[in-house]
């Protein structure tokens, strides 16, 4: 976290270094919203389900010493629920190099609790009585979200809405139970468009879509990277010139694909085959409410 404060301090001296005051001076609102530092409570509830099956037959001899086996299973893992947990953003907009309202931001979010946990298992064989089991509880779940994004912003509608497409990049972390929503500490980038309109000189509307590819994913398969859907929606208002209350809420979607195996063989009498199949996937709504000041 010491080192993401660092960022946040450097990255937004090096750009206001860039731009000159006048260029700060009694910003359009749907630009105000987009220079400032802010700090947020936030309670993500995050579903996470992985889960196998397969099925295995095995038939050899003859007469009275044929045989047939046939077998299958089947696990389910999920872990639900809510954490706590903080998050702190910095933006900047400004004009540099003839470039009009160029777009920076930085985000660190962090979240610390219990999530519930629930496993099944199941299992059949044509020569054994049926067997499975079932267990649950809580398990500490923690984690954080560290990103980046530059962007350039185009103002439509007598300068009351603002859309900026960006390209992001960052680092993920997780704890213990292994789900953070994206896999054990992986880098991953991508793009995204954000949208603030501005329904009245207070009052801004703000939302925002992203895509990124999590690259080595952790729980996916063959550890290719996997898609990470992303969409917020959001408020600003300004409660006096320079403090602002911000709220709203952030969906994120990740599959790690899914995994089929097949195999067959005829040896020495004896026939063989097996077919399993696997998937993993997981989704969260983070919801956040805070502070910004406006610079």
């Amino acid at each position: 976290m010491r080192l993401s404060f660092r960022l946040l301090l450097s990255s937004l001296g090096f750009c206001a270094g860039l731009a000159p005051l006048a260029a700060f001076a009694d910003p359009a609102p749907v630009i105000a919203v987009n220079r400032e530092i802010g700090l947020s409570m936030t309670g993500t509830f995050r579903n996470s389900v992985s889960g196998n099956s397969s099925h295995m037959t095995q038939s050899g001899g003859s007469g009275r010493y044929a045989f047939t086996e046939d077998s299958a299973s089947a696990s389910r893992y999920r872990t639900i629920g809510w954490t706590p947990g903080f998050q702190a953003d910095a933006s900047v907009m400004f004009n540099a190099f003839g470039i009009e309202n160029l777009y920076g931001a930085l985000h660190f979010s962090l979240e610390n609790g219990q999530r519930n946990y629930k496993s099944h298992y199941r299992s059949y064989s044509s020569n054994s009585a049926p067997y499975g089991f079932s267990a649950g509880g809580n398990d500490s779940s923690n984690g954080t979200d560290n990103r980046g994004e530059i962007g350039k912003g185009f103002l439509l509608l007598s300068d009351s809405l603002l859309l900026t497409p960006f390209i992001q990049g960052g680092y993920v972390t997780n704890g213990s139970d292994g789900d953070f929503g994206y896999g054990s500490g992986r880098y991953f980038a991508g793009a995204g468009l954000k949208a603030d309109y501005a329904l009245t000189s207070r009052l801004v509307l703000r939302g925002r879509f992203g895509w990124a590819e999590v690259l080595n994913s952790g729980l996916s398969y063959n550890s290719q990277p996997r898609p990470l859907w992303e969409g917020g929606l959001g408020m600003d208002y300004r409660m006096t010139q320079r403090l602002h209350l911000t709220a709203g809420g952030d969906y994120s979607y990740i599959s790690y694909g899914h995994d089929r195996n097949v195999e067959s063989s005829t040896e020495f009498g004896t026939a063989y085959s097996y077919s399993g199949v696997s998937s993993a996937l997981s989704n969260g709504l983070k919801l956040h409410a805070g502070l910004a000041w406006q610079f």
